[in-house]
């Protein structure tokens, strides 16, 4: 073969090497992003915190709670990250799932959704409520004692 032809051979191989080392090494080694949350079960107003691996480093994900996106972050040098946001009060009580995406509008997500569970909180009296019935308690004591007590007195 001549020098030539090595030449011209050589020149398509160059092409895929840079090719291939131009993608990063999820899509060379076929490692595919995951995230974990915690926690799993919340309520309204309860922080979320979902951390994720195997992405892009340096490049900003989005982290959507169903359609709506939670927050956003920058991958850390490893290919991870940690984002934490609060469960907004429209949110319903029930299953929803995380997802997260490189794409602001939450198409294309890189995972799979993980389901948390919204549970419905129990509401806490204001203290107003609670001198109520404390009120009402020693009211009720109060007519037992009295109806136990004689009414027919004498008088001297």
């Amino acid at each position: 073969m001549s020098g030539l032809m090595k030449k011209i051979h050589s020149i398509p191989i160059l092409a895929v090497l840079v090719i291939a080392i131009s993608f990063s090494s999820h899509e060379v080694y076929g490692t595919s992003p995951s995230i974990t949350v915690s926690p799993t079960s919340l309520s309204v107003g309860d922080t979320l915190t979902v951390s994720g691996s195997d992405f892009i480093p340096e490049k900003t994900v989005y982290v959507f709670l169903d359609s709506q996106m939670g927050d956003h972050v920058v991958v850390a040098v490893d290919g991870s990250f940690i984002v934490s946001f609060p469960i907004p009060t429209s949110v319903e009580p029930g299953p929803h799932s995380i997802t997260v995406s490189y794409n602001s509008d939450g198409s294309n997500p890189l995972t799979l959704p993980v389901i948390i569970t919204i549970i419905e909180s129990i509401p806490e009296f204001p203290f107003s409520f609670n001198l109520a019935i404390i009120f009402v308690a020693v009211a009720a004591v109060y007519l037992v004692i009295r109806q136990k007590m004689p009414t027919n007195f004498k008088r001297y």
